[in-house]
């Protein structure tokens, strides 16, 4: 029977985030449907409209998701009760990608939580291109797994043949720095607020990529 080693050996790889991304939500209620959707989009096109006035190109605003559903409510009845429609619920949700500035991200900071659209939103860190990092993630794998190989294989008084299956997987990736900032509205009050001070004390982490690269080597 043919002997076989098979080990698997994880890189990592990081870098310094070059681009600032921010996720926002837009929503608005009505029991008219006519009447929720004018209302949501008049709140995306006055936000869209503030924030291309305050020097962020249109083309890098753009829809993620766009939701409408019905929220009920619960009617007490004489013996049982019931749910009713009550009105409509209409959610666009809408990214902004721009390069990593940190009077940048405050300008975009000021302008949203300014604005009549009131959104919730998030900010996430990361990289234009994660191909360098995937790469070095992978070479540093394949230098784990071929490390521990021959490390195993002295110790056995054995010694490592060709190579019969090599797989890899970015299953543990991650292209957007661990931390997120959220802000939400509590009615007409923003749950946090923010200002270009704040921004400056901003110290992001690296984003990170992990790679797992499965080798399988005929043991001599």
């Amino acid at each position: 029977m043919e002997r076989r080693l098979r080990l698997t050996g994880k890189g990592e790889a990081s870098k310094a985030p070059d681009r600032i991304q921010i996720a926002l939500s837009v929503s608005a209620e009505n029991r008219d449907y006519n009447k929720a959707i004018e209302e949501c989009d008049k709140r995306v096109m006055n936000l869209k409209d503030n924030l291309t006035r305050g020097g962020f190109n249109n083309d890098d605003i753009k829809t993620t998701d766009f939701r409408v559903r019905t929220i009920t409510k619960y009617v007490e009845e004489r013996k049982s009760g019931r749910y009713v429609f009550d009105r409509y619920s209409v959610v666009h949700s809408l990214v902004i990608k721009f390069p990593f500035d940190k009077k940048a991200l405050a300008n975009c900071v000021d302008i949203i939580t300014k604005s009549l659209a009131e959104p919730n939103f998030s900010i996430s860190f990361t990289v234009e291109d994660s191909e360098e990092l995937k790469d070095e993630a992978l070479a540093n794998a394949v230098s784990e797994a071929k490390h521990r190989g021959e490390l195993l294989a002295k110790s056995a008084g054995v010694s490592l043949g060709n190579i019969c299956l090599i797989d890899h997987s970015f299953s543990q990736i991650n292209v957007y720095a661990p931390r997120n900032y959220d802000y939400h509205y509590e009615g007409a009050v923003m749950a946090k607020t923010s200002s270009s001070a704040s921004m400056e004390s901003i110290n992001v982490e690296n984003v990170k990529i992990t790679a797992n690269v499965t080798i399988e080597w005929e043991i001599k």
